[in-house]
């Protein structure tokens, strides 16, 4: 028995340092790719940069807020556009990271789920990192935050939740789909000793300048010649000649019919290789789904540190956020490997900063068990283990947008390790034949 007992721990001992080797490969691998971005050079003409471009130059329109800023920050202080955009995203990436980082150690979670490529790495692995998505989450983990916060008076957090929303939703309304209805389920609970529809009105209440703000956003949503003006106010301060207007500030001029539609499309009736995109998606939001709610479970120190129940709390929340992000990844947009971002840390923050008695009265209990129902039958189909969740992050990808198998694979932490490691072999074959 007791060497029986001895050959289970070295085995499991050896599977960890295994385990270890292949995440700082990815880490590593990670690293270079992002550095390797932040050097290189991005066209004014590329979604990433012209996200950024969008102003009030021609009256007020969606996004514009952190554009005007910027324009007026180039302005008055001779900056150059590209790398004050960069400098803003590195900033944005790095706090988002400590923060989940920082988070993770103080609760005892395992930090294997962090770098996958649907969590803090998908914007490094696309080069979408220069975009507003981590700036996005550098003001709703504060609004979560706040809301934690027990010292501070319900009229102090409702008036600070809502000046950061205003102020972010005006930089980007997508905002809105990851923190609006989770928001309301909170100051719902909150005042639920008043009645039914008492809560409901002033939960309402609570948020309506975030509502009324989205509401002029989607109003005000821009046209052909706003993004013609916006271009144009930018042309002096760029450093070199430009053939076209930016896709982004280009986009404000599509009609919402047009957007729809041709997400839509693009979303489920895509084919590459063959492969309809309509049979992908549900199998790779399974996967994502059962990493996401089964890593903290597997490797966990403790069995205090992350229980059965908290797997129970965390699937509910994922399940909530990924229907409030339905109208996004039906008809909004195809950016799927920044929805999937959008998903998996919103529901992670909430997670961490929201106490889990409240989390819990969020949601009826017939969901719960609903929730747990779902969590056995995944589970009965596929054992949650090491090997099991190693093998599946191994493998899991998710394409940049549109549906594409070559960037779904690329976007796998086994292509990046092994393109990692390959790369002084590559560079010693170019070697060989000068």
């Amino acid at each position: 028995m007791k060497k029986k007992l001895q050959a289970y721990i070295i085995r499991n001992d050896q599977k960890q340092i295994i385990l270890d080797i292949a995440f700082v490969l990815f880490l590593l691998s990670l690293l270079r790719h992002f550095i390797v971005s932040f050097f290189s050079t991005f066209e004014y003409e590329s979604w990433q940069i012209s996200e950024f471009l969008i102003n009030y130059q021609d009256g007020f329109v969606r996004r514009g807020l952190s554009g005007e800023l910027l324009y007026f920050i180039v302005q008055n202080f001779d900056l150059d556009v590209l790398w004050t955009i960069k400098i803003i995203c590195l900033a944005s990436v790095s706090l988002v990271s400590l923060f989940f980082f920082k988070a993770f150690l103080k609760k005892g979670f395992s930090l294997y789920i962090l770098p996958l490529c649907f969590f803090l790495s998908a914007g490094i692995l696309s080069d979408y990192w220069i975009r507003k998505d981590y700036l996005l989450f550098c003001f709703f983990i504060p609004v979560i935050w706040l809301y934690g916060k027990t010292h501070l008076s319900i009229l102090s957090k409702t008036l600070l939740i809502n000046l950061l929303g205003i102020f972010i939703i005006l930089c980007h309304e997508v905002f809105v789909f990851f923190s609006v209805p989770i928001l309301f389920l909170l100051f719902l609970n909150q005042y639920k000793d008043k009645g039914y529809l008492v809560s409901v009105l002033l939960s309402l209440a609570s948020l309506a300048p975030i509502i009324f703000v989205f509401l002029i956003t989607v109003l005000f949503h821009g046209n052909e010649e706003t993004a013609q003006v916006i271009w144009n106010s930018w042309l002096p301060y760029f450093n070199h000649e430009t053939s076209e207007i930016g896709k982004s500030v280009k986009a404000l001029g599509w009609t919402s019919s047009y957007a729809m539609k041709y997400h839509f499309l693009r979303n489920f009736f895509s084919v590459d290789h063959n492969i309809w995109s309509f049979w992908v998606w549900p199998i790779i939001y399974s996967v994502i789904y059962y990493i996401s709610t089964n890593v903290l479970l597997v490797f966990r120190r403790n069995e205090k540190s992350f229980t059965n129940n908290d797997k129970t709390i965390l699937s509910s929340i994922l399940i909530f956020q990924f229907i409030c992000l339905l109208p996004v990844l039906l008809v909004l947009s195809i950016d799927y490997i920044r929805i999937n971002f959008y998903w998996i840390a919103s529901s992670f923050t909430i997670f961490l900063l929201i106490p889990k008695h409240k989390i819990e009265n969020l949601f009826p209990k017939i969901g719960l068990k609903w929730v747990e129902n779902v969590n056995t039958f995944l589970s009965n189909i596929l054992r949650p283990t090491k090997t099991t969740l190693v093998f599946l992050m191994l493998f899991i990808g998710v394409s940049y947008y549109g549906f594409k198998i070559e960037s779904y694979y690329e976007s796998t932490m086994l292509y990046n390790t092994l393109s990692f490691i390959s790369e002084p072999f590559v560079i010693l074959k170019d070697l060989l034949k000068q």
